[in-house]
């Protein structure tokens, strides 16, 4: 019994935590009011991420905007945000925490969709 003491010692003191570094952040238009975000888990593990959304890119820089939280699989954290306005450019950052600190992503822009496709005129034959 003894023995597995210091063992488990050992083992515990060479696991070492450290803050959570976050990848590049992908984001994607999926509809005309959505919009799909995953950003890699590089190191340490997320106690939360939370990726914050605005149509300014001061406002989702400074935390003063909506945020949606992540959904952390081990790899990677994925969100979606959901109820955005038809063709507005918002802008979207990933903030990771756990107990070692806090850490952000490069702020990224997407642009929803129009809700209806814009027609070309000169592609649609006449009748006469």
């Amino acid at each position: 019994m003894w023995m597995v003491v210091p063992f488990m010692m050992l083992f515990a003191a060479c696991e070492e935590e450290v803050q959570t570094v976050l990848g590049e952040l992908k984001v994607e238009p999926t509809t005309c009011n959505t919009i799909s975000c995953q950003v890699e888990v590089v190191d340490g593990m997320p106690d939360e991420c939370l990726f914050y959304y605005a149509t300014t890119k001061k406002a989702a820089e400074k935390n003063r905007a909506e945020n949606v939280k992540g959904v952390y699989d081990g790899a990677v954290v994925n969100a979606t945000i959901e109820n955005l306005k038809p063709n507005t450019t918002y802008y979207i950052r990933a903030c990771a925490m756990n107990g070692f600190g806090r850490t952000s992503t490069e702020t990224v822009s997407a642009k929803t969709p129009p809700r209806i496709p814009a027609m070309d005129d000169n592609n649609y034959p006449t009748i006469d």
